[in-house]
């Protein structure tokens, strides 16, 4: 294995499954259950859209609604299931975007991870590397987790 290192740049999960234009949180079509995509539409608003179907809906970038723990979480916007999701060392292995699919790779791969320091206002578990599950961190799961991000990265 390379020598390659993690270091913890304090991405938060609220900022890393933003959906943008270059990067939407791939969801699962509700209508035909194909590839779908979370986009910004306008200043507060989100659209859900299929490519395959037609299915499309608009709604509020200002409330979300997120359920990290289950699992299988839903996008936030509109509850839809994630695309970028598969089971792995008995657990599920989940993606809103590329952006939050290589973080995980960058981690997962890293053959060392330095975290960031705390500071006087106690934030170094608020990043999210802090906040992944022990399993991900585990280096015993690390062959098995790598081939579960490949098969994710197919499905991107």
């Amino acid at each position: 294995m390379k020598d390659n290192r993690f270091k913890d740049g304090r991405e938060h999960l609220f900022t890393i499954i933003e959906p943008t234009k270059y990067d939407p949180v791939i969801i699962c079509c509700p209508k035909c259950a194909r590839k779908a995509f979370v986009v910004p539409e306008g200043k507060d608003r989100v659209k859900a859209t299929c490519i395959e179907c037609g299915f499309n809906v608009t709604g509020s970038s200002n409330s979300r609604s997120f359920y990290w723990h289950d699992e299988n979480p839903t996008d936030g916007y509109f509850g839809y299931d994630l695309w970028l999701r598969t089971d792995c060392c008995g657990n599920s292995l989940w993606a809103f975007n590329k952006k939050h699919l290589e973080f995980l790779e960058s981690y997962i791969t890293a053959s060392l991870r330095e975290r960031f320091k705390d500071n006087e206002l106690g934030w170094s578990n608020s990043s999210l590397a802090g906040r992944l599950p022990k399993w991900i961190k585990a280096a015993k799961n690390r062959d098995a987790l790598i081939k579960a991000i490949n098969e994710l990265k197919a499905k991107a």
